[in-house]
């Protein structure tokens, strides 16, 4: 018999030991006959018993004697699978007394396995649940030989026909906004079966029955609670809406221009179906949960402004302001570009500070925040992308890199990470040099001379390798150091200057250079041509190696560095030979 299956089929060996448990009995819910076409019957899952006892690697929870068979007599191939609110999984005896399982085979968390040419005879179906403690829940079985079907009769849907369980009238200008109304969320039925991005359990019937009178103003549905929740809202004209976490970890539904009539609002919850919470539901014209969550560029900075050109002194500029406020940044920047990181923390409507900068536009600026709080920054640059960081400084402190920063306006937001609407003394940087209150230059500079000194190399030079004692390692972090490889990635902490300057004049034939050393080291080479070459391990243990097969001539800017910690003896080589491997 030719076996294939949508999960690998796991087959038990005739000498294999004896079980515990025998898995042996009448089936619980009898015996399917099949000959051609589709049988179905209506059987419920799981059990005290780990899949894996009866077969090695199959998942799920059984019951010891079968769940059911089938008596297949035809000459076709065999399909076999099941249809469930919950996660099952199968394990299949066949007439040969091999053993197949599968979890997920039919389609999302439906089992299914195909039997190609199947053997005549009788099939042994375990049904279980794919984790303990998830009761018998109903499942549909079907045999078919024409294909897999989870189609699923025990399924609990929404019913929008159903009356909501409390109805509510509002009009467009609403006084005591936002208008809050206290649900259960959670419940049996399952919000998936309303559309591709629905999620959770819900009651059958809506939570709420809105009817909504709409004017020119937008709508805000959110929903509060302690637990992780989800809502669907079936809109006048039948397009169904659905949300997990717009407001946080809490979900919102946002109709900028709402339609009248009325809005089916089902509150559910993530996790066990029939769960059940305590519930805020609220309804607003303002923003979600009644706060407007709108930036104002164009207000007055909190904390004043100012204006800086390239080469200022002191650097850093620094600005005493309070970070935090009402305001989620996630929320508030969603609609807009963010062009560096994720933008998160809560803000203050007006911008904290307000920064105008006439630099070169070929150099870094730094923008950073020092808090006992943890804290965020959000920026709006120039051209009026946002620009975020959460923990790029020291501890849970930001620091924003704008690389070849453009001179204009840049709209600076000191944020507070949950901060729950409180603000915290804050001290916010901004420098050429880098992040905090007393910047290292984190920029490497290959015009400097070299710390351990110039080297000339020729062609067939002896001895070979040739040996630089050095010192790996530095306070400069390659992601800031302007050291940037489209060939390699580069990692590690360096110095300014570079540790090494090699001249080479060679025959464009092989170089090879490396470090040897105790600690994890790094190599940045800038080359000849200007561009960058790194490797972290390519040497032996935790040394880094770079070959060179035709090796132009010229100046090699050699950085060794350490992947992290304090700096350390290391032996820079140079060799026309390869380099050691382990």
């Amino acid at each position: 018999m030719k076996l294939t299956a949508c999960a690998a089929a796991l087959l038990l060996a005739s000498n294999a030991p004896a079980l515990a448990q025998t898995f042996q009995g009448e089936p619980a819910y009898g015996v399917l006959s099949l000959q051609t076409g589709a049988a179905e019957t209506g059987v419920r899952a799981g059990g005290a018993w780990g899949a894996n006892i009866l077969s090695q690697g199959c998942n799920g929870y059984i019951t010891e004697i079968p769940t059911l068979a089938v008596n297949y007599q035809g000459d076709a191939d065999l399909y076999l699978s099941a249809g469930a609110d919950e996660d099952t999984t199968m394990v299949v005896r066949a007439p040969d007394g091999s053993l197949h399982c599968d979890d997920d085979g039919a389609g999302e968390f439906n089992p299914g396995l195909v039997f190609a040419k199947a053997e005549t005879g009788l099939y042994e179906v375990w049904i279980g649940t794919y984790a303990a403690g998830m009761g018998t829940p109903p499942v549909r079985f079907h045999a078919s030989t024409t294909g897999f079907d989870t189609s699923n009769p025990y399924t609990v849907s929404p019913n929008p026909s159903l009356p909501g369980e409390q109805s509510v009238r509002l009009r467009s200008g609403f006084r005591d906004d936002p208008h809050e109304i206290e649900v259960t969320a959670g419940g049996e039925a399952r919000l998936e079966t309303l559309g591709a991005l629905c999620y959770g359990y819900a009651g059958e019937a809506a939570d709420v029955a809105l009817n909504f009178r709409a004017g020119s103003l937008p709508l805000y549905i959110a929903m509060d609670s302690e637990r992780d929740g989800v809502l669907a809202v079936q809109t006048p004209s039948g397009e169904m809406l659905c949300n997990d976490d717009a407001v946080g970890l809490n979900p919102g539904v946002y109709l900028e221009s709402p339609e009248r009539g009325e809005y089916l609002i089902w509150a559910g919850l993530l996790g066990d179906r029939g769960a059940t919470e305590s519930a805020v539901l609220s309804i607003s014209e303002i923003g979600y949960q009644g706060v407007d969550r709108r930036l104002d560029l164009t207000a007055r900075p909190r904390f004043g402004s100012g204006t800086l050109q390239a080469g200022f002194l002191p650097d850093p500029e620094a600005i005493e302001v309070e970070a935090g406020g009402p305001i989620q940044a996630s929320m508030a920047v969603e609609d807009g570009v963010t062009a560096i990181g994720y933008c998160t923390g809560d803000i203050t409507r007006e911008p904290t500070y307000e920064l105008t900068w006439r630099g070169g536009e070929d150099a870094p600026l730094f923008i950073s925040a020092i808090s006992d709080d943890d804290t965020t920054l959000v920026v709006n640059g120039p051209d009026g992308a946002w620009m975020c960081d959460d923990d790029g400084g020291s501890g849970v402190n930001p620091l924003l890199t704008v690389e070849n920063a453009p001179s204009g306006v840049y709209d600076i937001y000191v944020g507070r990470f949950f901060g729950d609407g409180e603000t915290s003394p804050a001290t916010l940087y901004i420098s050429e040099i880098g992040g905090g209150a007393d910047p290292v230059n984190s920029r490497v500079d290959i015009a400097l001379p070299a710390l351990f000194g110039d080297h000339q190399l020729q062609a067939g030079f002896t001895p070979d390798p040739y040996r630089i004692q050095v010192e790996a390692g530095g306070p400069i972090d390659s992601e800031s150091s302007g050291i940037n490889s489209d060939a390699d990635w580069c990692s590690g902490y360096y110095t300014q200057a570079p540790t090494a300057q090699l001249d080479w004049s060679g025959q464009n034939g092989p170089l090879s250079i490396y470090v040897e050393g105790e600690r994890d080291t790094t190599l940045a080479i800038n080359m000849p041509d200007g561009s960058w070459r790194c490797n972290d391990d390519g040497g032996p243990s935790l040394s880094p190696a770079l070959e060179f097969d035709n090796a132009m001539s010229g100046v090699y800017d050699i950085y060794v560095g350490v992947f992290s910690g304090e700096p350390a003896s290391a032996e820079l080589m140079i060799s026309e030979f390869d380099a050691p491997a382990d």
